[in-house]
């Protein structure tokens, strides 16, 4: 359904609140109708996921709101913690992200629990874009990544982001449509969060750091153990013709795709952010490195208007 309906309707109320109309006297919601309102209406009113960004930004910000009747909140105090939120997306945006073509993309509003008097502690993740994603084809023969998130180069030691980086970007804008002219995709609602363990996904009986899942991983319990060329996702390592890259590129989109039409998806959700975690464990003797990929799915709407300014200093 659309929601642009209760979204506007939410933010005129609150609009009039703040300009000094009464509201009605215990006029109140449940808190999880109040995380609803409060999210769709952040990312109704300033969200615009249409952009392929080459990198992604996340913050994280928490609030606290009181209740009445144990799982209610005053209308007023609803307000409160939007503006709350909105300031510190603000300062998010504006003092914390750095980069061209910026532009908030989504927020991610959850009920983290009660807290001692009578409060509810509330989550807000933001995600922002910066700068233009070049690459929508395949990977060439001289590209090479290193495996982890915080790299700054990549394997030929030229300035680069690493792979986890540039997957997630590719996978946001494989699965984002272009949308209608002056028209811009938000998303909101509850979330499905899919983790993924590389070792449900082995691929040889044979495990020699190269290829052996379909999500990275690597060991030093492998013969040769950890290497340069282990640590660098190539082209044609040990003389296959794959390239690296792109092998665990097509499983990631596989992974999403299979998610999207399985019966888990009762609600037509879609790809609303990804992020692909770098990781190192030990385990016995064993050092293992390995991607840990998360995939957030949510409902997606249109807005066929401009994109309202998030406001500065609130």
């Amino acid at each position: 359904e659309d929601p642009s309906g209760l979204i506007n309707n939410f933010v005129e109320q609150m609009e009039m609140y703040k300009k000094g109309t009464p509201l009605k006297n215990g006029l109140r919601m449940r808190v999880d109708s109040a995380i609803w309102y409060i999210d769709a209406a952040l990312n109704y009113t300033y969200a615009d996921a249409c952009h392929a960004f080459a990198k992604l930004h996340r913050d994280t910000l928490y609030t606290e709101m009181p209740l009445l009747n144990g799982y209610e909140a005053a209308y007023e105090d609803v307000f409160e913690a939007y503006d709350t939120f909105l300031s510190g997306l603000s300062h998010h945006y504006y003092e914390d992200v750095e980069g061209d073509n910026k532009q908030f993309i989504m927020a991610m509003v959850d009920d983290m629990g009660p807290l001692p008097g009578s409060k509810q502690k509330l989550r807000i993740v933001t995600l922002t874009g910066t700068g233009t994603l070049t690459r929508t084809g395949d990977f060439g023969e001289n590209e090479s990544y290193f495996w982890n998130r915080d790299a700054s180069y990549n394997c030929a030691y030229e300035q680069a982001s690493g792979a986890p980086i540039i997957f997630e970007a590719m996978l946001l804008d494989h699965f984002t449509p272009q949308a209608p002219n002056n028209c811009r995709w938000y998303y909101y609602g509850t979330a499905n969060e899919v983790t993924l363990n590389y070792s449900d996904y082995q691929l040889s009986s044979t495990l020699d750091n190269y290829l052996d899942y379909k999500i990275y991983a690597a060991s030093t319990s492998i013969e040769n153990g950890l290497t340069v060329e282990v640590r660098c996702l190539e082209f044609n390592q040990n003389n296959s013709g794959v390239h690296e890259m792109q092998f665990y590129y097509d499983h990631l989109k596989g992974f999403v795709n299979e998610w999207l039409v399985s019966s888990q998806n009762t609600d037509n959700k879609k790809l609303a952010d990804v992020i692909i975690a770098s990781l190192i464990k030990q385990s016995g003797s064993s050092t293992i490195i390995y991607h840990q990929p998360t995939m957030t799915y949510r409902k997606r709407g249109i807005v066929c208007s401009a994109t309202i300014e998030i406001p500065h200093n609130l």
